[in-house]
């Protein structure tokens, strides 16, 4: 399934129908932001609202899988063929994304707990001395190689370069403040 293509398909029966995207929403139980979402083509509805999609919109699940309106003396073995097989990618696509939110959460929520302990187990100051600038500068790298791997498959990658080079700011600063430090005799001299 072409997302746009849906989006677009999505639109023009919603418009012919005299519907906004709040009166739309409100009968599918969604927010009108996911109907906007999937107009726009950045996303599909979730399986299970497909047939109150078409039921809404007047029209075939089959012509909501398609993205057009079919002649129904016309439809053939290959068109119903093609329209399972899109919802089987559909389906895919979506139990995809599922996986990729459970996986963050795992992530983030092992992330806090490791720092949770480590902070309890060694206090602020020593985990603010040494282990910080050292999160930093593997952040750094991890988010630069990522960036450089998100301008290869012609994405947005600004935004990660730009957070790669704060992060990378951050341990040079505490070495600058360390050595400031120092240099004013207000703690050890760094060797």
């Amino acid at each position: 399934m072409d997302a746009k293509k849906f989006g677009t398909f999505i639109a023009s029966l919603r418009k012919e129908n005299n519907m906004t995207q709040a009166d739309l929403a409100k009968k599918l139980q969604v927010t009108d932001k996911a109907i906007s979402k999937w107009e726009r083509g950045l996303g599909f509805p979730d399986i299970n609202s497909i047939e109150p999609l078409a039921d809404a919109l007047g029209v075939s699940i089959l012509e909501i899988m398609r993205s057009e309106k079919l002649d129904e003396s016309v439809i053939t073995q290959d068109t119903i063929s093609a329209a399972l097989t899109d919802t089987f990618e559909l389906v895919k696509l979506q139990r995809k994304a599922e996986r990729k939110s459970i996986a963050k959460i795992i992530g983030i929520v092992a992330s806090i707990l490791f720092l949770i302990f480590l902070i309890d187990g060694m206090g602020w100051l020593i985990f603010v001395m040494t282990y910080f600038p050292v999160i930093c500068l593997l952040g750094s790298l991890t988010l630069i190689f990522y960036g450089i791997w998100r301008k290869r498959n012609k994405l947005p990658c600004l935004q990660t370069f730009v957070l790669a080079i704060i992060l990378l700011l951050v341990p040079i600063a505490f070495v600058i403040f360390l050595f400031l430090i120092g240099a004013l005799g207000l703690g050890p001299v760094p060797t």
